[in-house]
């Protein structure tokens, strides 16, 4: 053969080659590792399989992968588990990525003593939402950030030593509680335990020179997940492999994940069930998560079997994949056009770009973008325990029955199956009102969100202490990004804050630029329109505009082959939660059309067969013979 012949083929046949093969990136930088930098990996314990993401070469024919690799083909590695949290602002830590100091070089006021001071315990209902909404918030947030850091929290036991907090741990960051507190002076409760979240250091990703980032091991993404996983590997576990299926079995009339999960520690006789989800800590973790999951769970599979009778000839590929694109569309729709709009103002949303009003695609997706979540969203978005019951009602055929206290039910998801609990939450979440937007939380979150774990604790001091762990900057830089003036005095604070608090706020911090973030996003009032102030509505913004735009795959984009057609976007934009809940709930027969709102009288309940949904004739393949079926 001819040489050049010969190196011809070597060429074609190497960069064919080359082009299959999967490249390692680096998960902090999202660039191909270099020699350098591998180098300096394989000194690190495990640092190769911990600090590097493999992406398989992207394909402009494919749909959304469960890694989240390729989600943005200029940065593939992006919205992987792994990632990096993106900030709004840079990082503000003290010497060796310490929590910040105050102006003077001490240390900030106790988050403890701020709580109280700000926010009191109590409880009182919202006219407006449901408890629904709350869950299906709760559940947004275990979908783009893992929680995992909680058993942490349990397995580092030793920041309060006698009552007295540990500085010498370099884990620990405890909470001082004042001998005045209000609430924990008479049980002499002088110190929290609290633990640091894990950090690319702490697993030798990054030298300690570099400021502290923490990563989180789901994608970051509004992807489902919790129902479907986060690798490749999970995903193969959970299939049925069978008509486009999630593996399940029969409890009673129950359907659920097949196997058992390690996860529910709380667990009691005769409670033996522990659900297989694709993320089954997380979702095993609060009732309200679990609850969200398993009603689109369900979906999954409600949809695959749909499929399957309209286009008989397809294979469990083909119908797993179309219904999972199916699922997270009308997840996706759900919490953009239905929930998060309601939060934030409908003519807001529209006019900043969250939501459009057209019967088309929207094609906003911009490469430039890198898929993430904020840092600062995953804080602020905190706030809406605010509005979390701190009791779950139980309702039957309309009927009150009780209520379980949330702690009680941590990761104790075999409760659900005993006595109709599931089906009961279930009706409950829908009936029941979320809690009040104001200063006062729900004592069951306030002071037990975990539960045994520990005599005491405090959920909103929980709150301002990630944000310093986080290494927040103070609220003043945002304010400037947020179209707000920098105070150089408390009284510029007015046009944010109730002069009350502001006076509050002077007398804890010494300095007006020691007022933190979090702190902050507890006290501002609400924006007209909203039901959030105007710092967190500008961190949500960004946030929800970087999903969108991010994400090559997001349910309203048009421009890549495997997009929804025009036909099948328009029946996605017929769905709504309370459809979800009469398809894929617990004996939901009647439920009110906007399930996110109370019931009232603009918002009765009606039979489930008045509620709008998906035709799935849409996906009818007109290639597939009728009788044919694989």
């Amino acid at each position: 053969m001819d040489w050049k012949i010969a190196l011809f083929f070597f060429v074609v046949l190497g960069s064919a080659l080359a082009q299959e093969m999967p490249v390692l990136y680096d998960a902090f930088f999202g660039k191909p590792v270099t020699e350098k930098r591998g180098g300096y990996l394989t000194g690190v314990a495990n640092g190769t399989s911990l600090c590097t993401i493999l992406v398989r070469p992207c394909r402009k024919d494919e749909g959304r992968r469960v890694d989240g690799t390729c989600t943005n083909p200029k940065h593939p590695s992006r919205g992987a588990g792994m990632s990096p949290l993106p900030r709004l602002l840079p990082p503000r830590f003290g010497p060796g990525n310490t929590l910040r100091p105050a102006r003077d070089g001490f240390e900030l006021p106790s988050a403890r003593y701020l709580r109280t001071s700000l926010i009191a315990d109590g409880t009182f209902t919202n006219h407006e939402f449901s408890a629904l909404a709350t869950h299906v918030l709760v559940t947004s947030a275990a979908d783009n950030v893992d929680l995992f850091y909680l058993n942490r929290y349990s397995r580092v036991s030793d920041c309060c030593l006698g009552n007295t907090p540990n500085r010498v741990n370099p884990l620990c960051i405890p909470i001082p509680v004042p001998g005045d507190d209000p609430y924990l002076r008479i049980a002499r409760v002088r110190c929290l335990n609290l633990t640091r979240i894990i950090t690319y250091q702490d697993i030798g990703c990054l030298p300690n020179s570099l400021p502290a980032e923490r990563y989180s091991v789901v994608t970051p993404l509004l992807d489902l997940s919790t129902v479907y996983g986060y690798t490749d590997a999970r995903i193969k576990t959970i299939r049925s492999n069978q008509g486009g299926e999630l593996a399940f079995r029969m409890e009673g009339d129950r359907e659920v994940p097949q196997g058992n999960s390690v996860f529910c520690t709380n667990n009691r006789p005769p409670e033996i069930s522990c659900y297989n989800f694709g993320d089954d800590f997380q979702t095993n973790l609060l009732s309200s998560i679990y609850l969200t999951t398993m009603w689109f769970f369900r979906e999954h599979n409600r949809i695959a079997r749909g499929l399957a009778k309209v286009n008989p000839c397809w294979d469990d590929e083909k119908l797993f994949q179309t219904a999972r694109q199916i699922n997270i569309a009308q997840y996706q729709y759900i919490f953009y056009y239905e929930l998060i709009v309601e939060f934030l103002g409908r003519k807001n949303a529209l006019a900043e770009g969250l939501i459009y009003e057209t019967d088309g695609y929207v094609n906003d997706f911009d490469p430039h973008y890198e898929p993430g979540v904020i840092r600062e969203y995953i804080i602020g978005f905190r706030w809406f325990h605010n509005i979390q019951p701190g009791k779950l009602d139980l309702y039957r055929n309309g009927k009150y029955l009780g209520s379980r206290p949330t702690p009680d039910d941590e990761l104790r998801s075999g409760i659900l199956a005993i006595n109709n609990t599931e089906a009961d939450l279930t009706q409950g979440s829908y009936i029941q009102p979320s809690d009040e937007v104001d200063y006062v939380m729900a004592p069951d979150l306030a002071e037990r969100y975990f539960g045994d774990v520990q005599l005491v604790n405090d959920l909103p001091a929980t709150d301002i202490m990630r944000g310093r762990d986080a290494g927040l900057p103070p609220y003043n830089h945002y304010r400037k990004i947020c179209g707000m003036k920098p105070a150089k005095h408390w009284e510029d604070f007015h046009d944010a804050i109730d002069k009350d608090k502001v006076e509050m706020l002077r007398r804890i911090y010494d300095d007006i630029d020691d007022v933190e973030l979090m702190v902050a996003i507890y006290t501002e009032r609400l924006m007209p329109g909203t039901w959030v102030g105007p710092t967190l509505y500008c961190i949500m913004v960004h946030n929800l505009l970087l999903w969108r735009r991010s994400d090559k795959f997001f349910f309203e984009h048009g421009d890549f082959p495997a997009a929804l057609t025009i036909p099948q976007l328009t029946e996605v934009r017929k769905t709504s939660i309370a459809r979800v809940l009469c398809d894929s709930g617990d004996d939901v027969k009647h439920i009110q059309p906007a399930a996110f709102f109370r019931q009232g009288p603009w918002n009765k309940p009606v039979s489930c067969k008045e509620i709008p949904g998906i035709d799935l004739n849409k996906w009818k393949d007109h290639w597939c013979p009728k009788d044919e079926k694989k």
